[in-house]
């Protein structure tokens, strides 16, 4: 594969990731929580269930829309309309006041939907672009890089969100999600258009129909079970860290008293030490080993919650965000690169699909548990620290997964 698409495939995830700080993670987050929904009880239950719902959507449709992919050649035609519902959807976040719980939920699903199955459709890319020597520095060049996306759409937005949300200030605020859907809709597509075209794939007189070919490959799992065994670990790990990408926002007002401006500034500041260190763990993985370098993130991930559970003084949200920034990306770029290691290139969107499947489903687990326990405790940092279950148990099988390649 040519510089150029790998290029490609990095802008686009530097594209995304604009849209990963400014709605999900941060701006809408706590706008929905401190504005559209200020006057609702339930507010923080409410986001729950909005960031859950699109979770498993995306993990029901993902391999339905890998095999289509995969079958059909129209990968970059569906990786294009996921990233302009997206960004579509985002804009009209722009029109939303006070009170528009229901239609705030509804874009929300939307954008994060699409934005989900996008994600599935553009991992697939990896096993073709990248080889075993190459997978995790490739993974890890465009995943550290992606935070230069977060950072160039916070300084865009900069303008509308300095002075927070304040009474008569809120739709100027709001302009901040078109600025989103413009910064998404340029970058993001731009890329795409770039991607190589497919051919449909050939399959030898075997079956087409993406759902009968979803339950031959799950069948043929009987044959490959470090397959399944590696995905379910993997589920794990990533239900503690989706839940602390939607919830670390939330927990640093609600715990440490921090005001959006200051909330906005540490996120700016996980940006900047995510990129650095993503790059090295990338670099780390293919030098000495992609299980070794994933095993010394999850190690920093427990001092993460331990700073979140019982971290105090006007210092503590710093070394927060300082040390969620170490392993945050590092994490996931090294767990995507062992995967796309794992699997035939020429299925790379139906199992990755299947990633997104389990993974979309089991990542609703961490919000949902940090939600309840957060209601019944009346303490976000017990919720937090609760997810070290999720940590451990997914490392725990790890370990018993046999390794491949150069893992």
């Amino acid at each position: 594969m040519n510089r150029r698409t790998i290029a490609a495939w990095i802008v686009y995830d530097i594209a995304v990731h604009g849209y990963g700080l400014m709605i999900p993670a941060v701006g809408f987050a706590i706008y929905f929580t401190s504005f559209i929904a200020a006057d609702h009880p339930f507010a923080e239950a409410l986001w729950s269930l909005a960031v859950a719902l699109p979770l498993i959507a995306a993990g029901l449709f993902s391999p339905w829309l890998g095999a289509i992919a995969d079958n059909s050649g129209c990968r970059r035609r569906l990786l294009l309309v996921s990233t302009l519902v997206c960004a579509v959807a985002s804009a009209l976040m722009g029109g939303l006041g006070q009170g528009d719980i229901a239609a705030g939920v509804l874009l929300f699903i939307t954008a994060q939907l699409s934005f989900l199955l996008a994600g599935a459709l553009y991992n697939s890319y990896l096993p073709q672009i990248s080889t075993p020597e190459n997978s995790a520095r490739i993974s890890g060049i465009a995943w550290g890089l992606s935070y230069l996306g977060g950072i160039a759409c916070f300084l865009l937005c900069l303008p509308f969100i300095q002075s927070g949300i304040v009474p008569g200030n809120e739709s100027y605020f709001a302009n901040a999600f078109l600025v989103t859907a413009g910064f998404v809709l340029i970058l993001g597509t731009g890329a795409i258009l770039r991607f190589p075209v497919e051919n449909p794939v050939d399959r030898n007189n075997q079956t087409t129909n993406p759902y009968r070919h979803l339950l031959n490959t799950l069948r043929s799992w009987r044959n490959t079970p470090e397959i399944p065994q590696f995905l379910f670990a993997y589920y794990l790990i990533n239900d503690a860290m989706v839940t602390v990408i939607y919830f670390t926002a939330i927990f640093l007002k609600a715990t440490f008293g921090l005001s959006l401006q200051e909330i906005l500034i540490l996120s700016l500041v996980f940006q900047v030490i995510a990129i650095p260190s993503t790059i090295f763990f990338g670099w780390l993985g293919d030098r000495w080993s992609q299980r070794g370098a994933t095993y010394l993130t999850l190690s920093i991930w427990i001092l993460v919650l331990g700073l979140m559970g019982f971290a105090e003084g006007e210092n503590a949200p710093k070394a927060i965000a300082i040390t969620l920034g170490l392993v945050l990306g590092s994490t996931q770029s090294l767990l995507r690169s062992m995967y796309s290691q794992m699997i035939p290139p020429e299925q790379s969107g139906e199992y990755f699909g299947f990633h997104a499947l389990v993974g979309r489903a089991s990542s609703a687990l961490g919000p949902l548990l940090f939600g309840l326990v957060s209601a019944f405790t009346a303490n976000q940092r017990v919720a937090m620290m609760s997810l070290g279950i999720f940590l451990v148990a997914g490392a725990v099988l790890l370990s018993k997964t046999q390794p491949t390649r150069n893992q």
